[in-house]
Parts: structure tokens; C-alpha cells; sequence
């Protein structure tokens, strides 16, 4: 369970994986696809309507994967719901025996699609996730039974060396109480490197888990797809050329995948990996296993 391994020392190195509910009511087959990462992955996250495309409900998906035994990460953004949607959210989170929150504001919607409503960002809900935690919502109305929540943040790795001030955010957003970090998608063992001199120098991981984002690459198209189109996202040329001269890129993906994972054990402050990407819920399964 991902609580142990928040509160564990760092050489329980964490890993967690990543669902996206389908575009069904069938909510069997989304219990399904996780099915080889139960005793596996220390948790799973389950997407809240990634890329502004509407999905199964995030949180009837989290209930009925948390029955399974394997824990989850309930992703929420402000994207999509007002205060009054997000603390019923939560409480039924809770009610489900579901307290681990990654915060998201959540991606930007298209000109010609749906409407955000915006009213919290993610530091907003790291803060209501606070409030409730001690037994109130935001009109200091009493939560009957409260029960602690454990919040999360996203990070871009990238963006702390080419965007002015994101650093100085980013730390006042963990100090307001985050548990633990995960990021985007990070192939360049170099740019980690110096992520965790950057977490040590800000003293950054004493109370909180950072969990570098990978996931198995099936091609060199969808790596150069994912680094051109998926904000954050950082593939050095090195990792395509290495999938594109591979005779079996779908095996050169998942050595890639171990490479860094070996690698990054060794950083000090970095906990764990976060493993993504679509349909891959098996594949990750099958690299976990490789370090269990």
C-alpha cells in the first residue's frame, strides 16, 4: 500500500501505475485492465477526464478498484467543478474508503470545447483537502466522522530550468503540505540528476515523496508524438534514435523503462516511479515485477 511506503524509509522505493476509466457503463472491464497490477503496484491513479474528454466517473472507478485490495490515487482537477462538486466529491471519496488525492488544475479545454469552470486551481485544493481534513468544509459547516486526506501535486521536471519562478512556486506548493510529487514524463536520466540536487538543495523531500514519471515507449513515433504534443514531456533524441534502430522496439521500450528505473533508485530524493500511458496497464505491471 502506497500509505506504508509514504511513511517509509527511502529504500522502500515506490511504485505506482495509472488507469484512464473508459467510455462505457461497463464498469467490470475497467476493473479488469488493472487486474495484473494488484500485488504489483503500490497504487494506481485513476484519471479524471484527461485531454477534456469525458470518461467513466473517475471515483466509481477508484471504489470499485479499491475492493480489489490494490490502493488508489484519485486524481481530481478544478477543471470541471465548482467548490460545492469538489468537496461531494471528496466526502464520497472518503466514504469510499479513498483519502489520497493528486491535486490537478487540469488540461486547458479547446476554443471550440466544453466550458471550464476554474474556481479552484490545484494549490485551492491541496488547501480544501486541509480544511477537511480537520473536519470542515469551505462554509465551516462540521464533517460528521472526518477522516485525514493525503494530497498530492504534479510537477513538469523540465520546467525548473527554462521557466522563471516556476521553482519558487512549486516549493511554496509542497510546503503548503503535500505527501508526495508526481511528474510528467522524464526519459533524460541527466535532467533527474539534477531534479534531485534540486530537491535536496530546498530540503524538499523530508515530508514528501517524489515520483518521476515514466512509462514503457512502444515506438519511436509515439515517443516523438508525446514530445511534441503532451506539455512537459521530456525524450532526448538519444531514447527515439535507440526505439528507431530497435528490431523490437516494444522490448527496447521496456529495457529503456528499467534502465532509468535502476538508475534513479540511486538519487537521493526520489522515492519512486509513476508508470503511464495508454493501455499499458499490463506492460507496467510486467516492469514492476522485474524490481519485486
Amino acid at each position: 500500500m502506497i500509505t506504508e511506503s509514504l511513511e517509509a524509509s527511502k529504500n522502500n522505493f515506490i511504485f505506482t501505475a495509472e488507469t484512464t476509466p473508459s467510455v462505457s457503463t461497463n464498469l467490470n472491464e475497467n476493473v479488469e485492465k488493472i487486474s495484473n497490477l494488484i500485488g504489483v503496484a503500490d497504487a494506481v491513479n485513476i484519471t479524471d477526464a484527461p485531454n477534456c474528454k469525458t470518461k467513466l466517473s473517475s471515483l466509481v472507478v477508484a471504489g470499485e478498484i479499491n475492493k480489489s485490495g490494490l490502493d488508489v490515487i484519485l486524481q481530481i482537477t478544478g477543471r470541471d467543478r465548482n467548490q460545492i462538486a469538489l468537496e461531494s466529491e471528496i466526502l464520497g471519496a472518503l466514504s469510499l474508503d479513498i483519502n489520497k488525492i493528486l491535486c490537478l488544475s487540469g488540461d486547458r479545454p479547446p476554443e471550440d470545447g466544453p466550458m471550464a469552470v476554474n474556481e479552484m486551481n490545484s494549490s485551492d485544493l491541496i488547501n480544501l483537502l486541509k480544511l477537511m481534513s480537520k473536519g470542515n468544509l469551505s462554509d465551516g459547516t462540521e464533517i460528521k466522522e472526518p477522516i485525514e486526506l493525503i494530497s498530492g501535486c504534479a510537477d513538469s521536471i523540465h520546467d525548473h530550468f527554462v521557466r522563471d519562478k516556476h521553482s519558487d512556486f512549486f516549493v511554496e506548493k509542497v510546503n503548503m503540505g503535500v505527501s508526495f510529487v508526481q511528474t510528467q514524463y522524464c526519459y533524460d536520466i541527466d535532467l533527474c540528476k539534477k531534479y534531485s540536487q534540486f530537491i535536496q538543495e530546498n530540503n524538499l523531500s523530508a515530508s514528501t515523496k517524489f515520483i518521476i514519471g515514466l512509462g514503457p515507449l512502444k515506438s519511436a513515433k509515439q515517443a516523438s508524438w508525446m514530445r511534441e504534443n503532451l506539455y512537459g514531456v521530456k525524450i532526448p533524441d538519444s531514447i527515439i534514435n535507440r526505439l528507431d534502430q530497435s528490431t523490437s522496439p516494444l522490448d527496447e521500450g521496456k529495457k529503456i523503462c528499467e534502465e532509468i528505473i535502476k538508475e534513479l533508485m540511486d538519487l537521493d530524493g526520489i522515492s519512486g516511479v509513476h508508470l503511464m500511458g495508454p493501455n499499458c496497464e499490463d506492460q507496467c505491471a510486467d516492469l514492476i515485477k522485474i524490481f519485486r
